[in-house]
């Protein structure tokens, strides 16, 4: 995939060097000169001097070949313009960070794809560890309407072996990615699920909570 990353603080670098890692053209988008320079030194990616909110920086930065745009700056008016320009060229899925709960609805309403606040994943991340769900990489959004999570399929799990399109998935739930080692699969109708994958399922609360069970086998 082609991804541009707006924003090359500790989020946005960390995953840079994980996507790049995996195979993926990354490109980041830095404002702060001097950060820029450090994240081109440091990572194997093409590192643009400038601001996410600047048309001619992303179209510098090939967002009309994009396949994901990720606005992960501190600055929410930032990312709004960044998401908001994208989705106008065309890109298929874009995700933000949000800093400010305040902002969620408006991401939401300018038809983000996902939007993370940071702040309300913790919180709910940490719940999940006190109540022992088995669920990793929680993720609010939508103002906490939804979740993002990430759930291992466990060795009895009746989805082992099946593929998606003949497992009943929860209306208002979907399953976004699949991680099989070092490989990532975007989930077709005729993928077949494996036990040991990690898939990542989002959707409203209650439709996440009952895939996760169901994929984990419990």
């Amino acid at each position: 995939m082609y991804l541009v990353l707006v924003g090359g603080g500790q989020t946005g670098s960390k995953l840079a060097k994980r996507l790049a890692d995996r195979g993926h053209n990354v490109v980041i988008i830095e404002k702060d000169e001097k950060r820029a320079h450090e994240l081109a030194a440091e990572l194997d990616v093409l590192v643009i001097h400038g601001s996410g909110a600047d048309l001619d920086v992303l179209k510098d930065a090939g967002i009309e070949k994009a396949d994901v745009l990720l606005a992960l700056t501190q600055a929410d008016e930032v990312n709004l313009m960044a998401c908001e320009l994208a989705k106008k060229l065309g890109v298929t899925r874009v995700i933000a960070r949000v800093n400010d709960e305040k902002y969620a609805r408006m991401f939401e309403e300018m038809g983000v794809d996902i939007a993370i606040s940071l702040p309300s994943a913790a919180v709910m991340l940490f719940e999940k560890a006190v109540t022992g769900s088995g669920v990793y990489g929680l993720l609010g959004i939508g103002g906490g309407k939804g979740e993002v999570v990430e759930v291992t399929v466990g060795p009895k799990s009746k989805a082992v072996g099946k593929e998606i399109k003949d497992i009943n998935v929860s209306k208002g739930c979907t399953l976004a990615m699949i991680t099989r080692g070092d490989e990532l699969i975007p989930p077709r109708g005729d993928t077949v699920i494996q036990a040991g994958d990690l898939v990542t399922v989002v959707g409203k609360p209650d439709a996440v909570l009952k895939v996760t069970k169901f994929l984990r086998g419990s």
